[in-house]
């Protein structure tokens, strides 16, 4: 899957959700190391898992610290770009530069 046709809400949605499950996370366990309160955590963070809310900018960016992944990864339409964002998350400083220089030597003039 590459570019999305999904809203952005309901992308970010499936991205919380896949990534919380890949760190085997429950809602309730994201929810409280965000900072939300445990007898509430589930259900915030279940409707931001169905796109039936959108958290705020500093909410994503907890959520995003908490699953170990940059915030515009969640909100990413392209599968491809956001799976490339977590790989250039993963590799140092030197190595970062050294793709960001790769890719700029691929892209066609006036990019």
């Amino acid at each position: 899957m590459s570019k999305s046709s999904e809203p952005i809400e309901l992308i970010f949605a499936r991205r919380l959700r896949t990534r919380r499950q890949e760190l085997g996370l429950s809602q309730e366990a994201l929810g409280v190391a965000i900072g939300i309160d445990e007898s509430c955590s589930r259900t915030r963070i279940s409707r931001y898992e169905t796109g039936k809310s959108e958290p705020a900018l500093a909410i994503a960016q907890l959520m995003a610290k908490a699953l170990k992944v940059p915030v515009g990864y969640l909100y990413c339409d392209d599968d491809l770009e956001a799976e490339a964002l977590l790989i250039i998350r993963g590799v140092g400083e030197a190595d970062k530069l050294r793709i960001v220089e790769t890719l700029r030597g691929c892209l066609p003039e006036g990019l």
